[in-house]
């Protein structure tokens, strides 16, 4: 290695104690992959990540070193262009790539780790790229299935390198913080559960986080998108086997694979992704074409995979624990089912059949594969509990999946010491303003709505009830007369046999008014929180079918329903006691009454009632006028006048109203409590984490 190239070393290899406070540091985060390296700054004070551009227009930089004897070596990009380009020209050239596996199995993969984060800095040095990391805390991804000695072995390797004491944060964090901080998901989301299904060039790692810290991880360090870089490179020679020759000749072979075949892999899984029905083909520079590649053809070859001999030389000398336990596949791996497998080996675990998940994050470059979101989303429903009603398909989690799922890592540990700091600020805010909001915004709310539900109650009540069957009796009443006895009996008859409808009535009104109010609320709630730069994942709601909201709202809470029904069955049995004090007597408006006078039809009807108290006695008096079937038809047209049964309408509609908004105050206290409850949760998993690290 030249002088020059051990003075970086030297000169970055400063102690972690000159570092400034960590709380007034910015950071400085690294997703070192198998493929690319992503390296995002950003201010320890601002959600601002930007990603290091390292002078080509790409994001990250491909993890990659060549080595020249006498000179610096590249490393990125431009350290695969110059051994594409000129490798054959060059003997003292040697390309190394897809290392980061091996820095536990092999010293020669820790040299390689070391020597291409150095390149890092210096080449960040010379383009005047501000990344600084003795002036920044500094974090790199590691997969949560790493050992602590994997852990420790980076570590080394960073310090050595010249990035000072480093922290190494679980790379699903930096997932789940990403997708936080784009509000894909919610915090109450984050804190519930969360599988992240890391996919990337060299592993496979699934993890279960729960209260934002990983409660199971679990995954394949062998698994990885270098395993389809090697099925597109034998894909390739098979069509051209004359380029095995030229190749050689040029000791090209690994780059070809590791790079050349790579690049083909992603952009082929871009086009299916796009259109699984495409017939794909590409060049690979002067080497030849690849010709004919279908979707079906390539789960073909991904069910019978085997490792090409240059794969596994170079396995069998990076890992041979890699490489030994791809050779005890004889007969050739299926991939996906691999996948699959590993996927299912940890979902069968008590911690993952007992979570109920919010959300799965796809990230990592392998996870654009379209068979990754199919499988994923299969076997979640194999541990699914069957749903008991529709409404609990609604519950099953959702895929979150950015489009450049390759960033989100480092993007995600860059941004959170400040989305930390500020949800820590928004739920000191979100509890002061929590009364005014409940009294000034959803208070009113919910009165107008209910009051709205009464009113719709009583007048449908009354055109049910009242028009269609006691009007009727009446007028018949009115114009062939009959006893008072027999009128009261058909009155309670058709009022009882009315119940089922009133129910009816009572269950479809408060229903419509529930998720008028949910819908309200959220609408309130989301403005409310928008302006503390947060969303709302959840509505108020009640039982029955979801309703479908903004944003992927439901309506799906039993709490709220359980009180309404409480409420219509005492309200059926208050409307027919109500219609009962009404034909018996009440309120001003009463054809009989059960009391001293006794008989009382208007006025007139009163003095009779008053000559036969006078004769008979009271109770006597009132048998006898309630069985009084001569009654004249004038003293009947005078007491059940057109004027008195619209009268009787009114009082018995505003008595129904008056009934369903006291009973309503039960339904108003627990909405109220709801929307309470919800930012109190809400205000919760902010205080979580913002604590969290």
């Amino acid at each position: 290695m030249a002088a020059s190239w051990r003075r970086v070393v030297s000169e970055n290899s400063v102690p972690s104690t000159a570092r400034p406070s960590a709380e007034a540091q910015p950071v400085l985060a690294i997703d070192f992959g198998t493929s690319n390296t992503y390296v995002t700054k950003c201010p320890g004070d601002k959600e601002d990540p930007v990603g290091v551009d390292f002078g080509d227009g790409r994001d990250g930089i491909a993890t990659a070193i060549l080595y020249r004897d006498g000179k610096e070596p590249l490393i990125g990009h431009v350290a695969l262009e110059e051994f594409g380009d000129a490798g054959a020209e060059h003997d003292d050239y040697r390309i190394r790539a897809q290392f980061k596996p091996d820095l536990v199995s092999s010293a020669e993969a820790r040299t390689y780790a070391r020597d291409f984060l150095v390149g890092l800095l210096t080449l960040a040095r010379r383009q005047h790229k501000d990344i600084a990391p003795l002036q920044r805390q500094v974090i790199f991804g590691v997969p949560s299935e790493a050992s602590e000695t994997y852990r420790d072995a980076l570590r080394a390797i960073a310090e050595e390198a010249g990035f000072g004491a480093v922290k190494t944060v679980d790379e699903p964090k930096g997932a789940l913080y990403f997708h936080l901080q784009r509000k894909d998901i919610t915090p109450i989301e984050a804190l519930r559960g969360a599988l992240v299904v890391d996919f990337g060039g060299g592993t496979c790692d699934f993890a279960l986080l729960v209260r934002g810290e990983i409660l199971h991880s679990w995954g394949d360090m062998h698994l990885g998108g270098r395993l389809f870089d090697d099925l597109f490179y034998q894909w390739f020679i098979e069509q051209n086997p004359e380029a095995v020759v030229a190749m050689r000749r040029e000791r090209a072979e690994f780059f070809v694979l590791a790079v050349r075949c790579r690049e083909v892999k992603e952009k082929f899984s871009l086009a299916m992704a796009l259109d699984p029905t495409t017939v794909y083909r590409k060049t690979l520079g002067a080497y030849g074409r690849l010709n004919d590649v279908t979707w079906d053809s390539f789960l073909a070859r991904a069910r019978r995979y085997r490792p090409s001999e240059t794969f596994a030389q170079y396995l069998r000398a990076m890992n041979p624990q890699a490489g030994a336990h791809l050779d005890t596949f004889p007969q050739g791996i299926d991939l996906l089912d691999w996948f699959r497998q590993t996927l299912r080996q940890g979902l069968a675990h008590e911690q993952m059949r007992h979570q109920d998940l919010a959300c799965v994050i796809l990230t990592g470059g392998s996870s654009a594969w379209p068979f990754v979101a199919d499988i994923v989303t299969d076997e979640l429903k194999q541990i699914q509990p069957k749903p008991i009603e529709p409404s609990q398909i609604e519950r099953s989690p959702r895929l979150v999946h950015s489009d450049r799922p390759y960033v989100t890592v480092s993007q995600g540990l860059a941004i959170v010491p400040a989305l930390q700091q500020r949800l820590a600020a928004t739920q000191v805010d979100l509890r002061r303003e929590l009364p005014a909001f409940i009294a000034t915004r959803i208070a009113p709310l919910i009165e107008r709505r209910m009051d709205e539900a009464a009113h719709r109650i009583a007048e449908r009540v009354a055109v049910g009830l009242f028009d269609e069957r006691i009007e009727p009796i009446l007028r018949h009443f009115r114009q062939e007369g009959g006893s008072v006895a027999d009128l009261k009996a058909r009155l309670a008859e058709d009022a009882a046999a009315f119940r089922p409808q009133l129910e009816a009535i009572v269950t479809t009104q408060l229903a419509k008014v529930l998720t008028g109010v949910a819908a309200d609320t959220t609408e309130l709630m989301q403005d409310w929180y928008r302006q503390h730069r947060l969303t709302v994942d959840q509505s108020l709601s009640h039982a029955g079918t979801p309703v479908d909201m903004a944003e992927g709202l439901r309506l799906a809470d039993l709490d709220v329903y359980g009180e309404i029904s409480g409420v219509v069955l005492a309200l059926s049995a208050t409307i027919i006691s109500v219609l009962a004090a009404t034909i018996s007597g009440g309120a001003g408006t009463a054809i009989i009454m059960s009391g001293p006078i006794g008989l009382l039809i208007g006025a007139l009807v009163g003095l009779i009632a008053g000559a036969l108290a006078m004769r008979y006695g009271l109770d006597e008096a009132k048998r006898r006028a309630e069985h009084w079937e001569g009654a004249p038809r004038w003293i009947l047209a005078r007491a059940l006048s057109d004027t008195k049964i619209a009268r009787l309408r009114a009082d018995i509609k505003g008595q129904v109203a008056d009934k369903v908004s006291a009973q309503s105050e039960q339904a108003r206290d627990g909405l109220e409590h709801q929307v309470r409850a919800r930012v109190e949760q809400e205000i919760t998993s902010l205080s979580a984490i913002s604590q969290l690290w």
